[in-house]
């Protein structure tokens, strides 16, 4: 198949542009990526790269739902974000959640006529809270993928695990098993060294929720546990898994000759600093500090080996009053050696990496009340204004932001808004800002009641960094355009490249789930976006390759297609990031036009000059 007059060389030319149009498009707008829960493995839950929402824009006015979509499930899980994936013939920027029912979704991250996901997969049935006698109602549906998964983009790799139920009432007694998947970023399929089933001594599948995020670090994927309503038997382990091949590399149990000890975190996963070490926090168990560790600080080696440990004075009583220690996580404070973390009883500990002291009060830097009951998410920013800033909003308390002065917190509140939450848990916290300044802090939060044992209306609301008595907006303000409906239960917020991404229980107690994503509103009063140009076409073999210009103010563009076989416009292509477009080129005579659009902050273009081309018909068979 040919192009009258067509060679290598207009195609070659082609391919140059569009090279100059990628380098052109890093340099003007640089991308940010949100591979794994809280942003990074130090856990600051900050973006510094964010340079369209500033306190300025973020406004009743300017600011709210541009789109959201519907999943077949209930997200526990923070959205992901990976820009610059070659899929469908274009590059897009996808946004990655999961679903208690097993399920991973891949969507276009910007383009909201892209409702179809770009990839759908499920692992299978999952257990439920009817799967055992557990107690409560903690998790109070599904519990297939619980923990939020983790991206490797450079190997175009997404790992995640998933809880899954084999056998059945007509077959097989029913059993239950967990698997560490390895996905392809752009298709959803397993690779081939994927998947692989987790197992470990005294590891039960049904028993051990995967409630922390996973964690890349060292080359390794790390899977920790918890339980479900502390329904024995139960450990707190952390796993080991070579990324490239799966190989279980080590297993850490925080009680082998006790029980409990859950890695639980608030779903926040594992921390690891410049040199690959490995922090946890540990809940209610068995204690001796020997071998097994509830109510502790963790250092681990990469390979899971444990270096040092810290136990508060009173790690019995927190014990016995189910106020574990772990319900924040551990928090790295970059270019510092400092950890921070707090639990149930309200009271956050700041302690040094390099000695973390073992048992007793005395051996941290720092311990105070910091919020009146449950500690479930920090944020750390080093504002230009404000100073070095820790940010928290306990259960039933008010938001506060602390300021650090040298190795500790002024114990003080910097800042404080006026009104407390209702219930349990406290809000799930981001950060974005523009390295030092135009900081906003996020909070997904209930709106009303208790999130504990069922789904409660959600609200997600944004304060000025430097200020947070300043609220600038809210989910509720205008909950006709921006009410993403119930509070998806400690999942943080994700905002990355003019962008939130808010997970959401969806629309019912149990069942239900969606994703609603947030942004700068078009205006009227903007320029029109101008119609793209240089518009090429080229065949080379089976493939047809479409190139053009990028179009100052775009943010992405959609290819139409009318053909002999399909006269009627449609739509083949959106939210493509690049100038470059590629498909299956017609055959036997057919003829395919094509043109292009960009899309904006403010609107639709007009459509491009038109480009068309046909294949050469068939020879005629001979007699």
């Amino acid at each position: 198949m040919r192009l009258s007059g067509n060679t290598l060389k207009p195609i070659l030319i082609s391919v140059l542009m569009f090279l100059s149009f990628v380098a052109v498009s890093a340099c003007v707008h640089a991308q940010v990526d949100v591979l794994t829960q809280h942003n990074d493995n130090f856990r600051t839950g900050t973006n510094l790269q964010e340079k369209i929402l500033t306190p300025a824009n973020v406004n009743q006015a300017q600011f709210g739902m541009l789109f959201k979509r519907v999943v077949d499930d209930q997200l526990y899980t923070q959205p992901l974000v990976v820009t610059g994936v070659t899929v469908g013939g274009g590059t897009r920027d996808l946004v990655y959640v999961t679903t208690v029912n097993n399920s991973v979704y891949a969507f276009d991250a910007n383009d909201a006529e892209a409702s179809m996901p770009v990839w759908h997969v499920n692992f299978g049935t999952p257990a439920n809270l009817h799967s055992e006698n557990f107690g409560c109602l903690d998790i109070n549906g599904q519990m297939g993928i619980i923990g939020t998964p983790v991206i490797d983009k450079v190997r175009g790799v997404l790992y995640v695990v998933a809880l899954t139920r084999t056998g059945g009432a007509n077959g097989p007694r029913t059993e239950f098993v967990q698997r560490l998947h390895a996905l392809d970023l752009a298709t959803g399929a397993d690779l081939p060294e994927s998947p692989v089933i987790i197992s470990a001594p005294d590891f039960n599948a049904l028993m051990q929720n995967q409630r922390p995020a996973l964690m890349l670090a060292n080359g390794m994927v790390y899977v920790g546990y918890a339980s479900h309503c502390d329904k024995d038997p139960y450990h707190g382990f952390l796993m080991a898994y070579e990324a490239k091949t799966l190989a279980q590399v080590s297993v850490f149990n925080t009680s082998p000759t006790g029980s409990e000890a859950s890695i639980w975190q608030s779903g926040q996963g594992p921390a690891a600093d410049a040199e690959g070490n490995v922090y946890v926090v540990t809940g209610n168990g068995s204690w001796d500090g020997v071998k097994n560790f509830s109510e502790s600080f963790l250092k681990l080696t990469p390979r899971l080996k444990l270096l040092d440990w810290f136990t508060p004075t009173n790690h019995f009583k927190l014990d016995k009053e189910d106020t574990d220690l772990n319900s924040s996580g551990a928090t790295l404070i970059p270019g510092t050696h400092l950890v921070l973390g707090g639990g149930k009883e309200g009271v956050l500990y700041t302690l040094d990496t390099r000695n973390l002291g073992h048992l007793g009060d005395e051996h941290a830097l720092q311990h105070f009340q910091a919020t009146a009951s449950h500690l479930h998410s920090l944020v750390y920013w080093q504002s230009s204004r404000s100073g070095d800033l820790l940010y928290v909003w306990g259960q039933r308390d008010k938001a506060k932001a602390y300021k650090f002065e040298g190795e500790k917190l002024g114990e003080t509140p910097l800042m404080m808004r006026d009104v407390p939450n209702e219930g349990h848990p406290g809000a799930m916290l981001s950060l974005s800002a523009n390295g030092n300044k135009d900081g906003i802090l996020w909070a997904a939060i209930h709106a009303t009641g208790d999130s504990w044992h069922e789904s409660r209306p959600g609200v997600l609301h944004a304060y000025d960094g430097d200020d947070i008595r300043h609220e600038l907006w809210n989910s509720l303000q205008v909950p006709a355009r921006d009410d993403c409906g119930e509070y998806s239960k400690m999942a943080p917020p994700t905002i990355a490249n003019g962008r939130v991404y808010l997970a959401s229980f969806g629309s019912e107690n149990v069942g239900t789930g969606q994703f609603c994503v947030y942004g700068l509103l078009p205006t009227k009063a903007a320029a029109t976006l101008a119609a793209p140009n240089g518009v090429k076409i080229a065949v080379l073999g089976a493939t047809l390759t479409l190139t053009w210009n990028a179009v100052p103010g775009a943010q992405f563009y959609r290819v139409l297609r009318t053909s002999t076989l399909e006269p009627e416009s449609k739509l083949v292509a959106l939210g493509l990031t690049t100038g470059m477009f590629t498909e299956s080129a017609p055959e036997r005579g057919e003829s395919a036009t094509y043109t292009i659009v960009a899309v904006g902050a403010n609107g639709i273009s007009e459509k491009s000059d038109a480009v068309k081309v046909t294949s050469p018909k068939p020879k005629q068979m001979e007699d």
